[in-house]
């Protein structure tokens, strides 16, 4: 675990979103489009942020029920909000106001919902590489696109929103897909436009104009796949300048992800050919650091860490400094405990921070 260091994301909380947030949620997104390129798991609309945090709320119900189950070809989503200003509750109606959402981040759960990825190999001459599409249906719980405002930036939010997501993955871990990824950001053209997917989608996918359009069309008729199996394409030079680099605006987001044990599968994104990254979710450092005990309020805590509660109904988590005053109890300090919202006695789970910055 990491030694503490001056807390800036003091009193920021990461909960999933309600089904009454989509409005908070769309003052942060609404304004901030032109950051948002290539964020395709982000809600775009006011309209698509109402149904997305409606999702959730359903999702978070299921899931704190244990009844949380997927079909074949079903993906469910889960949005989580950074709420600066002590919003204790999922409904802003505890004893303090409901305060401003400044970052969002997400989950999406996937069962044999096919992957559109492209994997680059050497050609069977031995002379050049060719990219094949690597579409066939898999099970996989993806890590969303996050944001974090501009007011809000510099203020180690990034480590909470990364790495608050494995806190609850970890709570409900028996009823989600073990296999954890995530696609980086790859390169954009000034006008939005990515590269890579003019390379992809005239090679492979000429009747889609994007990858979600291909993925809708792949799940409503999956004999479509076939279409793309074995499919082969030279990888030419304009293809190589635009496939693999991680996107300057999403590197810390590459960087928390490696630090978590995530690596790069050889696959890159359909549409702007940026790297996927995966790993089994009992291999994350979270899973390995987590330690559970009751809260001391008050006392030593010099270790810099993620703390969360134990219950899903009402899952959040916060960024600050713990102690470890014996096997069974976890100190906090008065501020750390009054913006999670829990007093003495309470179970919490804690995650050491290697890296203070982030």
């Amino acid at each position: 675990m990491g030694r503490v260091a001056d807390d800036e994301s003091g009193g920021v909380l990461l909960r999933p979103a309600a089904a009454d947030d989509a409005a908070a949620l769309w003052d942060l997104l609404g304004p901030s489009q032109a950051e948002l390129i290539g964020m395709s798991s982000l809600p775009a609309s006011i309209e698509a942020a109402q149904v997305a945090c409606e999702d959730t709320a359903t999702t978070v119900a299921a899931l704190a029920t244990g009844s949380f189950a997927l079909a074949d070809g079903e993906a469910r989503r889960l949005l989580l909000l950074a709420i600066d200003g002590g919003d204790s509750s999922p409904h802003g109606d505890g004893d303090r106001p409901s305060g401003r959402v400044v970052g969002v981040t997400g989950l999406t759960f996937k069962r044999a919902v096919p992957n559109l990825a492209v994997r680059v190999t050497t050609s069977a001459d031995g002379q050049g590489l060719v990219m094949s599409s690597s579409s066939a249906p898999w099970t996989r719980t993806e890590l969303d696109s996050s944001f974090i405002g501009p007011t809000a930036r510099g203020r180690r939010l990034g480590t909470l929103l990364s790495r608050g997501r494995f806190m609850l993955l970890h709570l409900v871990r028996s009823q989600v897909p073990q296999t954890v990824a995530a696609h980086l950001r790859g390169r954009f053209d000034p006008d939005g436009s990515a590269p890579f997917w003019r390379c992809f989608g005239a090679a492979f996918a000429p009747r889609w104009a994007t990858s979600t359009e291909a993925e809708l069309a792949l799940l409503a008729d999956p004999k479509l796949l076939d279409d793309l199996a074995g499919h082969l394409h030279p990888v030419t030079a304009i293809v190589l300048e635009s496939l693999g680099p991680v996107n300057a605006a999403s590197l810390p987001a590459f960087h928390l992800l490696t630090a978590e044990g995530l690596v790069p599968n050889g696959m890159y994104d359909p549409i702007d050919g940026g790297p996927t990254v995966v790993a089994e979710l009992v291999d994350t450092v979270t899973g390995r650091t987590r330690t559970h005990g009751r809260v001391v309020i008050g006392g030593p805590a010099p270790i810099d860490a993620l703390v969360s509660v134990a219950t899903v109904d009402d899952f959040r988590v916060v960024r600050g400094p713990i102690g470890v005053a014996n096997e069974s109890e976890l100190t906090l300090d008065e501020a750390t405990a009054a913006t999670l919202g829990v007093g003495t006695g309470t179970l919490v789970t804690a995650a050491g921070l290697r890296q203070p910055a982030g």
